[in-house]
């Protein structure tokens, strides 16, 4: 069942009462995004944001746990700590670390693949914006999810510079082409690392990749922080998380049964119909909405 335009009003009306920055700041707290807020320094924003987002999977106070103790080690001075990060001894400060099937040294090596984007790019933005620049020269087009029509035209418009799907898998690539002997003793990518570093060929949501670039693209509104401004927040896909999944199965806003890049694709489609140049801005609120229990109650109120 296609989504109404009476539904798809009413949903905005919804979601512009509940996009209500300075309280859902409040919510921070209970966010993933509460890591990189604890810094200034845009490098060092960068930097949290990407350890945390590639380790927020699977229960809230269990991940969060694992990133605080990771970024403690550097004692305030995250950037400096990754720049001079040594394999051979600050790795053993990573042995008493696991997360699920991601061990210690998996997320030593994290590390380790962030200081040689720092020592090569100077920051993992100049490397994300020479993935679109390279993107740009081979002119990859973008296969749209959905036909476009009149008035999806106009929105999609932002995609025919960058493939956006492209760009991501080119980002991840590039990540896992780094060497890690240092770190391994061998150029391993074990499990526990590929699950930090997602890619999304194989058809994935790639969700957490897809948060963080939200972090650092979105308009700074208090929650996300604006600092990749060549990017357009128009070209983002949104994250799928379990909330956001159920909220949008319920709302029609998806065909699609599993999770999957072609889910996220298709509901960012969606979104983009009730905010064309922003379509991830109710991405947070609808998520901590789902969280609450009360989504169902507050979306379908007036209906």
């Amino acid at each position: 069942m296609e989504i109404t335009d009476k539904k798809l009003a009413h949903i905005q009306r919804t979601l512009d009462r509940i996009y209500d920055p300075p309280l859902l700041i409040n919510l921070i707290k209970n966010d993933p995004v509460e890591f990189p807020h604890q810094y200034k320094d845009p490098i060092d924003i960068e930097i949290s944001g990407f350890i945390a987002s590639a380790l927020a999977f699977g229960r809230i106070g269990l991940f969060k746990a694992v990133i605080r103790k990771i970024l403690s080690l550097s004692n305030g001075n995250l950037k400096d700590y990754v720049i001079n990060f040594d394999p051979q001894k600050d790795r053993e400060h990573f042995e008493g670390l696991y997360y699920r099937m991601c061990k210690g040294v998996d997320i030593a090596c994290l590390v380790y693949i962030l200081r040689e984007v720092l020592r090569k790019h100077g920051s993992i933005r100049n490397l994300f914006y020479s993935c679109i620049d390279e993107n740009r020269k081979a002119e990859v087009p973008y296969n749209h999810t959905l036909p476009l029509t009149k008035e999806r035209g106009g929105y999609n418009s932002p995609f025919s510079g960058i493939n956006i799907r492209y760009v991501l898998n080119r980002f991840i690539e590039t990540l896992r082409e780094i060497d890690t002997t240092p770190v391994y003793g061998d150029n391993l990518h074990p499990r526990g690392l590929i699950q930090l570093l997602p890619s999304p060929v194989n058809g994935g949501p790639c969700k957490r990749l897809n948060m963080y670039l939200r972090w650092m693209v979105r308009p700074d509104d208090g929650i996300d922080f604006g600092l990749w401004d060549r990017i357009s927040p128009s070209i983002l896909i949104i994250p799928l998380d379990t909330h956001i999944i159920r909220i949008c199965k319920n709302l029609n806003m998806t065909t699609k049964k599993s999770p999957s890049w072609v889910m996220a694709e298709e509901i960012t489609e969606n979104f983009r119909l009730l905010s064309p140049e922003d379509p991830l801005k109710y991405d947070f609120a609808l998520c901590h909405l789902g969280v609450s229990g009360k989504w169902k109650e507050v979306l379908t109120d007036g209906a």
